[in-house]
């Protein structure tokens, strides 16, 4: 006997797998997650079609309160618990498997298309480039609202996107809702993101209504949105390749696309070690001139020539480490009595 934990992807039927549906099948219980998204009727009709009454609803208490239960009856026949999404993103699934392991009880993974990987994809931003993802609930409290945007503050501040999940509960939040709410938090605060800010706007991703739109923070109440769920995106500083994404995927003009952000303190930060690291370089006094020696002084030259492209090209984090490589090999020869100089 097995619990088996399936993943349905992004709600349509058509995202289901074909090891989705052989799961759900072979299972004489299927648990049918309406906690942690909303359910889709025509996904519930068709999976009624093919299960029968051994489909049944699954509400928070069922899957949390009541996992033991749960775990329990899959020692005794294979129960499958069907998620929206992929269902390890929430970690109520995790705890099931958890409780699985420490009963026993065999169990299985069949994993499913996330809501925030096609986000991610569906934004035309690099997927390497997002900070921490935070989720906005509908009635979210004024210092719930501080902690999400000194959050929103802080991945901008890193040169990352931020992807903000909106509540999927009742009618769900809205996309213009939610940027409304940030918007005022961010005035109060005195933040970054404000009404002429790029976003990102996803809405109903794998539904036949699905949208995608970049615009100013401002205009998103302008937007004709379909009915949740809805994702937004705000964007750290774009990259050559991501403008040129949004423009041609998205229809975004120029001049959207143009805006340059303020200066952020980690570039001024990169600026100033580089110009100290290079000072150095150029000012040291070789005091063995082995070949050793100035092979890694060739070293941290390049390290530095990297930096300096990356500064250019907007790679902060990049231009950040090339430099520290660069400063460790001098200090380096310095402890070892090959250079002297001083920073």
């Amino acid at each position: 006997m097995v619990l088996r934990l399936v993943g349905l992807g992004l709600g349509p039927p058509d995202y289901m797998t074909f090891k989705a549906m052989k799961a759900l099948e072979a299972s004489e219980v299927v648990y049918l997650d309406s906690y942690t998204s909303p359910l889709p009727g025509e996904l519930v009709e068709f999976l009624r079609s093919r299960l029968g009454e051994r489909l049944r609803h699954a509400t928070r208490a069922d899957l949390e309160d009541k996992a033991v239960s749960l775990v329990e009856m899959a020692a005794g026949v294979n129960v499958a618990v069907a998620v929206i999404g992929d269902p390890l993103v929430a970690t109520t699934h995790i705890t099931l498997l958890a409780e699985a392991a420490s009963r026993g009880v065999e169990f299985e993974v069949v994993y499913g298309v996330s809501s925030i990987s096609a986000a991610i994809g569906a934004s035309c931003l690099s997927s390497y480039r997002f900070g921490r993802t935070t989720t906005v609930p509908r009635e979210a409290s004024g210092e719930s609202l501080k902690t999400i945007y000194r959050n929103v503050e802080e991945n901008l501040e890193a040169g990352l996107h931020t992807l903000l999940l909106l509540d999927v509960a009742g009618d769900g939040l809205s996309a213009s809702e939610a940027v409304e709410r940030l918007l005022a938090v961010g005035a109060e605060m005195g933040g970054r993101f404000k009404p002429d800010s790029l976003v990102v706007v996803l809405a109903r991703l794998g539904y036949g209504d699905e949208l995608r739109a970049a615009c100013r923070a401002s205009q998103v109440k302008s937007l004709h949105l379909p009915p949740p769920p809805h994702t937004v995106i705000i964007p750290a500083q774009l990259r050559s390749y991501e403008k040129e994404a949004i423009a041609k995927l998205m229809k975004a003009g120029e001049e959207l696309l143009a805006a340059k952000e303020a200066v952020s303190s980690r570039r001024v930060r990169a600026e100033r070690y580089l110009a100290k690291a290079s000072g150095a370089l150029a000012r040291l006094k070789v005091v063995s001139g082995d070949a050793e020696t100035r092979r890694v002084l060739e070293i941290a030259s390049s390290y530095l020539e990297d930096a300096r492209f990356f500064l250019n090209s907007q790679m902060l984090d990049d231009a950040l480490i090339a430099v520290s490589y660069a400063e460790g090999l001098l200090d380096s020869l310095r402890i070892l009595g090959k250079v002297e100089f001083s920073w």
